[in-house]
């Protein structure tokens, strides 16, 4: 099935093809308060972290907060979790009412046990069949870009991913990311990076991106020279969600930002996060930690943060750090 290119998808298209990069979805990571210091740093494509399909379609109101888009969010895909395939489809035209991103992602690679219980994320590499369904029920529901992020296979006797492509290329599928490692192997281990260039060279017009141990200009360029479209960063965008800036001009990620402009980010972080959610104070405690770690006294920070109890003390002891 060969679908007729809107003027939209063009343009994400030539988007992702120009910036050669995205942002992964991440869970309990991408959601809008991450994305907007993301945003900061990047105008490509940022993926939403994985959202319901079951939750979306009965419209509950804590998955939707987690479906939200802003205008300045954009260009943005949402990415999808699920098993069943229609109800992919009343997904996605509930959030074309409340959501509207730019285009729709199916999440075919989580390895976490909680996800694959309900028969979703790596689960559907066992079960290509029903991978189909829930693609075509996806392309049916909307005209935006469809895309699917998925692993090489369940292990290393089980690789599917020639298997997965010819999927996606007669399903219209615009967009395939490949996280270049198995489910077994979860975060662990080398990229086969052999199994990406082989996909490289028997898609067709598919666009391709890579992912996985991608963490400097280095690896990125090691990954781009496989032949992909382009170069998802993820894990480590936790760490410093500035490093797609950082990679872009071959910058160490550690260095590319002041101290003092790393401690107004965890501020204006822990704003936004404050807007969002109850629990603030817990999620920015991560950030924090995450974004300082490496620098002298990060480890001491470290155990002081868990003990401080209200915002005024850890900005306090922010302050404190910096100076």
């Amino acid at each position: 099935m060969l679908c007729q290119i809107s003027p939209a998808k063009h343009l994400i298209i030539d988007t992702i093809k120009k910036e050669k990069m995205v942002a992964a979805p991440l869970a309990g990571i991408t959601t809008i308060p991450f994305r907007r210091i993301v945003r900061k740093f990047f105008d490509g494509v940022i993926f939403t972290e994985m959202v319901s399909v079951e939750g979306l379609k009965r419209k509950v109101e804590n998955t939707l907060k987690y479906a939200k888009i802003l205008e300045n969010d954009h260009p943005v895909f949402l990415q999808l979790f699920g098993n069943d395939p229609a109800s992919f489809y009343d997904a996605i035209k509930v959030c074309e009412e409340v959501s509207n991103p730019d285009g729709y992602d199916l999440n075919a690679g989580c390895p976490v046990k909680k996800v694959l219980k309900s028969y979703a994320g790596s689960y559907l590499l066992k079960d290509l069949k029903q991978l189909r369904e829930i693609i075509k029920n996806m392309r049916k529901a909307t005209d935006k870009p469809i895309s699917v992020k998925t692993r090489l296979g369940w292990d290393e006797k089980s690789y599917v991913y020639k298997e997965i492509l010819k999927i996606c290329e007669g399903e219209g599928v615009d967009i395939l990311t490949f996280h270049a490692r198995t489910k077994s192997q979860m975060f662990g281990g080398e990229a086969n990076l052999f199994a990406l260039n082989e996909v490289a060279n028997l898609k067709k017009e598919i666009l391709l991106i890579g992912n996985g141990n991608v963490y400097d200009h280095i690896s990125f360029n090691r990954m781009l020279n496989t032949g992909v479209d382009a170069v998802m960063i993820g894990r480590a965008m936790m760490k410093a969600p500035w490093i797609l800036s950082a990679i872009k001009e071959g910058k160490d990620a550690h260095e590319f930002l002041s101290l003092d402009e790393k401690k107004k980010l965890i501020i204006e972080l822990l704003y936004y996060e404050k807007e969002f959610r109850k629990n603030y104070l817990d999620i920015v405690r991560k950030y924090s930690i995450w974004f300082l770690k490496g620098y002298k006294n990060s480890s001491d920070f470290r155990k002081k943060v868990y003990q401080i109890k209200s915002e005024d003390e850890f900005l306090k002891l922010l302050e404190e750090f910096v100076e």
